[in-house]
């Protein structure tokens, strides 16, 4: 059961971290206080079995723990507790209704450029929708063809890079 709820929370940090102040970073830390800094464009998936968690990079190489022997995985190094200036909190990226059936409303209006590239990626990473955007404001775009799931919409441009989780039912 115990087992069951650190893998709950492990899923619940992660769906977190990438969606809170734009994690670039994993951190994993283990019991005896060794931290291994994973970026999060060098890791293809992770997975929890048999009770490790196994975290695949691009490269295809493994590093595997041993779930009772961590201390925590996050995307914030606790360590130093370092996050982003509040300018850069500023410029997030909302999206609305969330979770979403159909029409999902993506609110562009805090971003400094006005073209960038609209990404909506499932949770294995690959992207599912893309879309060249020439304006910012609120943009609505109908999603109801995609299956239900976690899902991750990515506003880039050339200044700025803004990710925010959605689910969809």
């Amino acid at each position: 059961m115990q087992n069951k709820r650190l893998k709950l929370s492990a899923v619940l940090l992660l769906g977190l971290g990438l969606t809170g102040l734009q994690a670039q970073t994993m951190y994993v830390k283990q019991s005896n206080g060794t931290q291994t800094d994973y970026a999060l464009s060098n890791i293809q998936k992770m997975s929890f079995s048999s009770g490790n968690l196994t975290v695949t990079k691009t490269d295809n190489t493994n590093s595997v723990y041993a779930l009772n022997n961590l201390w925590y995985f996050n995307f914030t190094d606790l360590s130093t507790n370092i996050e982003e200036p509040e300018s850069v909190q500023n410029h997030m990226l909302s999206v609305y209704p969330n979770p979403v059936t159909n029409v999902l409303n993506i609110d562009l209006t805090g971003t400094v450029q006005e073209e960038g590239t609209l990404f909506i990626f499932n949770f294995e990473g690959k992207a599912v929708l893309k879309w060249q955007l020439s304006n910012t404001g609120v943009l609505s775009l109908d999603i109801s063809h995609l299956p239900k799931g976690l899902y991750l919409c990515r506003y880039a441009n050339v200044t700025e890079t803004r990710t925010v989780k959605i689910i969809k039912q």
